[in-house]
């Protein structure tokens, strides 16, 4: 790993946690050498961010433009064939578990929503293709952007779900439109300017559509909040009940999108102040339209999870079902347990 590699590699362990960063990668299969797939991996079990990098050196840097983006274009067309075929391998079934950043072993899921991504290094080069775009019916468009785009897409979006969700905006969008040099997005609540091919600005217009201004503006804090709390979870807490329990939280946790995490940061609070009671009661819900999921908020104790889900199914049928119980253990020392039911296979 080189120096750009672990500089992305510190750089994901703070926007997607470390139970989803992937960044060593190399394997040998029974009869053949020595395979690496890419560079860095993001896995969110259902979805999967394989992120190629290509780095230029300072030291062979140069003024002239044009030598600069011959060398992007050729590393462009070699990542592309990289991120291919991690791709490939990756629904093939013949990989073996991977470590995340925590030291856990996982198994990358053979039907996994693939997303391919290649970032670049190379601080002369001020207007790229944002999108590599495929040139046979067997090809495919792939998302690119500098490392500076990329940090700063992170830092706009900040939750691993909301990027995987721009990632494929931004495809479409570029699919569409081409490297335009200007793009304004209005709705009901306002409007954006975005000059995407320069410094790419792309993710406010995406957050705009999706959430409308007034949103925006209240929503931030409880982003960085939610972040902390992610962030620390895993030294807070002991799985006792099922091994990894931290990932399997995390990962559920981790597909939430904006509103979704502000309403859960409010639930929260609200959860732990009326947890002094000492009275363990369900106090507040959390759920999905589709039913994909409900957290149900308890405070003053755990409740068995078979009279949670007799009080959910009475409205419906739902596949995943997480118990967000908050008690306090002393005056100045309070609980968060977990429980989780799964049924969405």
């Amino acid at each position: 790993m080189n120096n750009s590699e672990r500089l992305l590699s510190a750089f994901a362990e703070k926007t997607f946690f470390k139970e989803f960063v992937m960044d060593d990668l190399c394997f040998t299969p029974e009869s053949g050498s020595e395979i690496e797939l890419a560079d860095l991996l993001i896995n969110l079990d259902s979805y999967i961010l394989a992120i190629q990098l290509k780095a230029r050196n300072q030291t062979d840097q140069t003024d002239d433009k044009s030598i600069e983006n011959k060398w992007l274009s050729k590393k462009c067309k070699n990542a592309k064939a990289q991120v291919k075929e991690t791709l490939r391998l990756i629904s093939s079934g013949s990989l073996p578990p991977f470590k995340n950043k925590r030291g856990q072993s996982i198994v990358l899921r053979t039907n996994a929503d693939v997303i391919p991504l290649v970032v670049f290094e190379n601080e002369k080069i001020d207007s790229y293709p944002h999108l590599l775009r495929k040139h046979s019916d067997e090809g495919m468009d792939i998302n690119c952007m500098s490392f500076q785009d990329f940090k700063e897409m992170c830092s706009i979006l900040v939750t691993p779900f909301e990027i995987i969700l721009y990632l494929d905006y931004r495809k479409n969008f570029y699919k569409q439109y081409g490297d335009v040099d200007i793009f304004i997005t209005e709705t009901a609540r306002g409007f954006s300017i975005s000059k995407p091919s320069k410094k790419e600005t792309l993710a406010h217009s995406f957050l705009l559509e999706r959430y409308g201004s007034w949103e925006l503006s209240h929503q931030k804090k409880k982003l960085l909040i939610f972040s902390d709390f992610m962030h620390s979870l895993p030294s807070h807490t002991v799985m006792s009940s099922i091994e990894d329990g931290n990932y399997t939280v995390l990962l559920f946790l981790a597909r939430l999108d904006r509103k979704e995490i502000c309403e859960f940061i409010d639930r929260l609070v609200a959860t732990r102040k009326k947890a002094k009671r000492h009275k363990s009661e369900a106090l507040y819900s959390l759920r999905r339209a589709d039913n994909e999921y409900a957290i149900i908020f308890v405070a003053g104790g755990v409740l068995k999870m078979d009279y949670l889900l007799s009080m959910v199914r009475q409205k419906a049928d739902v596949k995943r079902l997480m118990e967000v119980a908050v008690y306090w253990e002393s005056k100045t020392d309070f609980r968060i347990d977990f429980l989780f039911w799964d049924n969405s296979e």
